[in-house]
């Protein structure tokens, strides 16, 4: 469990912290509109109404003492100085939402940890999952690098792990796969592991090597 401040109850903060607290996180969401605030009080830890572009009030709030801290406000002038006060005030991780390219720039030069942009990662995973019929998941782990939930190709149909000699040959990772009897995700731990057409693999790797593998 996380103890996690969220600043901004606009849609994307508010269905976040929402989510956070639902794992089992103690969530605090923060918003200067009153009405927001008082409208999903109760579906987080805690609550609190204020201006947190105002230095004092972003170190009332204790900040230093959360694992994470999630900068959700839109306005571009205002999550800067919030980061900006953020880091000032040692906050051990932030996390910011940005609109543009320009606006996850400055974030990041204000201090940010990371920085997320909602619509243009959406508008991708889009793009990957409708342009590949093969491709039923994945996860971003940076620009090249992600993890990706395919279709077993038809060659490695009843053929082992060792025997394809994947990582070698086609430059992934085999790390999972999905059994059909469940639904659940299961972690490939040996080489002995024989492909199956009813299953979906996890595989890592760039995006450039996975894409040879799923056209095929």
């Amino acid at each position: 469990m996380n103890s996690i401040l969220v600043i901004g109850a606009g849609k994307f903060g508010r269905h976040l912290a929402m989510y956070l607290c639902d794992m089992g996180n103690e969530v605090m969401l923060v918003d200067k509109n009153e009405k927001l605030i008082d409208e999903f009080s109760h579906r987080v830890t805690t609550a609190e109404i204020g201006d947190y572009t105002v230095r004092s009030n972003l170190e009332a709030l204790g900040v230093e003492d959360y694992d994470y801290v999630f900068v959700c406000t839109g306005d571009f002038q205002d999550s800067l100085v919030m980061v900006d006060y953020l880091k000032e005030l040692n906050a051990r991780c932030i996390i910011a939402k940005a609109n543009s390219r320009i606006h996850e720039k400055f974030l990041l030069k204000n201090g940010a940890d990371r920085v997320i942009y909602p619509e243009r990662d959406i508008a991708y995973k889009l793009s990957v999952a409708y342009s590949n019929n093969n491709i039923y998941d994945f996860i971003n782990l940076s620009d090249d690098v992600g993890i990706y939930e395919i279709k077993v190709p038809d060659s490695w149909i009843g053929k082992s792990l060792a025997k394809l000699n994947v990582r070698r040959m086609h430059n992934i990772n085999v790390i999972g796969y999905r059994d059909d009897r469940d639904n659940k995700i299961k972690a490939v731990n040996n080489a002995d592991y024989v492909f199956c057409s009813n299953q979906h693999i996890m595989i890592m790797g760039d995006k450039n090597d996975v894409r040879k593998i799923t056209k095929k």
